[in-house]
């Protein structure tokens, strides 16, 4: 962490200073999240809670089922319910931690996300600096990738925000195809095996950087030396290469079982969307073009930045001290990368393995502000060039504030949020296990089946309650007949799937008479359901077979 070498052998400047200048500006650009990490959150939604379960079942399984994993407790009766959605067990070792200490998963999820931030600084500084750019040029890189509105924005949403292993995969294969060390591809290998670990999305976009750089360094006349690769390998880049391999096993499984796949529609967002930004910089200038209605008619926050964009078309400003031919590629990356994300491209891509689990092509921007951030550097390089050495340091200074004024969106949108298991659900873990847990009310909002997950964090076990990126049409009709719990059709659905206890919330019946209609019913079944828990909130029912 102290410092890095470099294709020419010179060592980067000592990394935790600039960490420390990243993690400052994280501080400030999410504040007052970043002061207030154990009680609010960025946003509020069925997804939250899910990154939140998620996280914390991850804990869970490291020490209790750590081969099983992928075994989790919702959706009962189905196995390998974690590959419905991003698995988030690379985030999960950032949150395990805080889980331990403080059981509070508010403050693990954001631990999670304001760290990402810090770490895409730092891999776009170590990226920047490896090909060969001053340490100002490498900060300058950090900055924009780890703040630019596009990618700083997804920290709602952790599978997107937790890509920054991604730079620090592609320095290090630039490092092995400059110098041909077997350290430094074994290097690049653990990287992309921490970022297919952290976010199958990112994994996605490092397999399609690094597809594109062998191929573009082949395409130079680099020798393909599939033999000296592999042995360069070793047994050793093979283990660390294991994680990344045994982790798609789940998914191909889900994959045939379930059928999970995202099916191609009308997805490319709307034109608007490469404009929209809510920083105030932002604000202010649309202000005076009312009519384009930019954040109105936006389906996703993708713009980069002016400086940003300004800096990067420096690199087509002539220089002899130019980066070699690696901005050309950058060029090439963020072109294409931007393609995808407007989805002209996405037709034709959408069927190639691990495209299909992306929701929407607009995220592909992401991988676009790694080569957007590379250029950056490399502009800033040329326009460094242009001024003595003793005032670069000021130069450095006025671009950095001017980048951070462009990005800053302070106060940041926060939502007072705290996870609360209900004593129903606590009583549960005192029982004799396993069991198989049901909750009603259901209804058709997701966020009472992410509530129900999260209750489920008090005992851990099986519960027919789920929210991922697919339903299993079992579930979808058995919440269907749960609704009008308790009736002969729901309590045959529930037994039939081997439910132990169903969990009654007096309190989320909200409609005049709604409790009292369904507690009249319940006289009906008392040969079928043992009350065995009351308070004044919820009722814990044994189901008897």
């Amino acid at each position: 962490m102290s410092e890095v070498m470099t294709a020419d052998n010179s060592r980067v400047p000592r990394l935790w200073t600039v960490a420390a200048i990243y993690a400052a500006l994280t501080i400030l650009l999410t504040y007052p999240l970043s002061v207030q990490p154990a009680t609010t959150v960025a946003w509020s939604d069925a997804d939250t809670d899910l990154f939140m379960w998620t996280l914390a079942w991850d804990t869970h399984a490291f020490t209790s089922q750590p081969l099983a994993v992928f075994d989790a407790n919702i959706y009962h009766p189905y196995r390998r319910t974690l590959a419905y959605s991003e698995n988030l067990i690379g985030s999960a070792f950032f949150a395990a931690p805080v889980l331990w200490l403080t059981g509070n998963p508010v403050l693990a999820l954001n631990v999670v996300a304001l760290t990402s931030v810090v770490l895409c600084g730092l891999g776009g500084y170590v990226l920047a600096y490896r090909l060969g750019t001053s340490a100002g040029g490498a900060f300058i890189c950090g900055l924009v990738f780890a703040f630019a509105p596009a990618r700083f924005f997804r920290i709602t949403q952790i599978h997107l925000t937790t890509v920054q292993w991604i730079p620090f995969a592609l320095a290090s294969l630039h490092a092995y195809l400059d110098r041909g060390r077997p350290r430094d591809l074994r290097a690049a290998v653990l990287f992309f095996s921490l970022q297919t670990l952290a976010s199958g999305h990112g994994a996605v976009f490092l397999v399609v950087a690094i597809a594109a750089l062998v191929v573009y360094r082949v395409a130079l006349g680099a020798p393909v030396a599939a033999a000296r690769r592999i042995r360069d390998l070793g047994w050793q880049g093979a283990a660390l290469l294991a994680p990344s391999v045994l982790i798609l096993l789940p998914y191909r499984a889900v994959q045939i079982e379930m059928g999970l796949r995202r099916t191609l529609g009308d997805t490319a967002p709307a034109p608007q969307s490469f404009l929209a930004s809510p920083t105030h910089f932002q604000t202010f200038l649309l202000s005076f073009v009312p009519g384009a209605q930019v954040m109105e008619r936006a389906s996703a926050l993708l713009f980069p930045g002016f400086l940003t964009v300004l800096l990067a078309a420096l690199v087509f400003v002539r220089d002899r001290s130019s980066m070699r031919r690696e901005w050309i590629f950058y060029v090439l990356l963020t072109v294409v990368s931007v393609l995808l994300a407007a989805g002209p491209l996405w037709p034709y891509v959408y069927w190639l393995p691990g495209f299909n689990f992306i929701r929407g092509p607009s995220r592909f921007m992401i991988l676009a502000m790694v080569g957007l951030s590379v250029l950056a550097a490399m502009g800033f390089e040329r326009l460094q060039s242009m001024v003595s050495p003793r005032r670069r340091v000021v130069v450095l200074g006025i671009v950095s504030t001017l980048l951070v004024g462009e990005f800053i969106a302070i106060p940041f949108r926060t939502v007072p949020y705290a996870v609360s298991l209900p004593a129903a659900d606590r009583w549960l873990n005192g029982q004799p296990k396993p069991f198989v847990v049901a909750e009603v009310p259901v209804q058709p909002l997701d966020r009472y089946q992410t509530a129900y997950m999260l209750h489920s964090t008090a005992h851990w076990q099986k519960t027919v309650h789920g929210y991922s990126g697919m339903r299993p049409p079992l579930h979808e009709k058995l919440y269907s007949q749960m609704r009008r719990f308790p009736d002969d059709e729901s309590i045959r659905a529930l037994a039939e799937l081997g439910v132990t206890y169903v969990v009654v919330h007096i309190s989320e019946y909200h409609e005049a008479g709604e409790w009292e209609d369904v507690e009249r019913r319940f006289s009906g079944y008392g040969n079928r359901l043992t009350m065995e828990f009351q308070d004044r909130t919820a009722r814990v029912y044994r189901l008897v077979r």
